[in-house]
């Protein structure tokens, strides 16, 4: 014998999806949205010009990490790791 109830849920679930709607944000008129005046810091610009000039990373020096891992010879200093961490948490929390 083969119970099989799928069809009645999916039937309560479908009735449901149907009735719920979802509402639109209100639109603002064009004479709200002509008054409205956005002005943009210059500074910004200058900030994002100086930003793209740099690397995202520096493509040398993960080379030379990728050949140090491959022959063996890649050292991991923990107290330093450990320092940076330190320092990191520190600047983050002084915010």
């Amino acid at each position: 014998m083969k119970i099989d109830n799928t069809s009645k849920a999916l039937g309560a679930y479908g009735a449901l999806s149907k009735s719920v709607r979802r509402e639109s944000t209100p639109k603002t008129s064009d004479s709200a949205a002509a008054s409205e005046n956005v002005a943009i810091n210059p500074k910004i610009g200058a900030i994002e010009r100086e930003v793209s000039a740099e690397p995202a990373f520096d493509a040398a020096k993960v080379d030379a990490i990728k050949q140090a891992i491959a022959s063996g010879s890649f050292q991991i200093n923990p107290d330093k790791i450990a320092d940076q961490l330190i320092a990191s948490a520190q600047e983050l929390l002084s915010r």
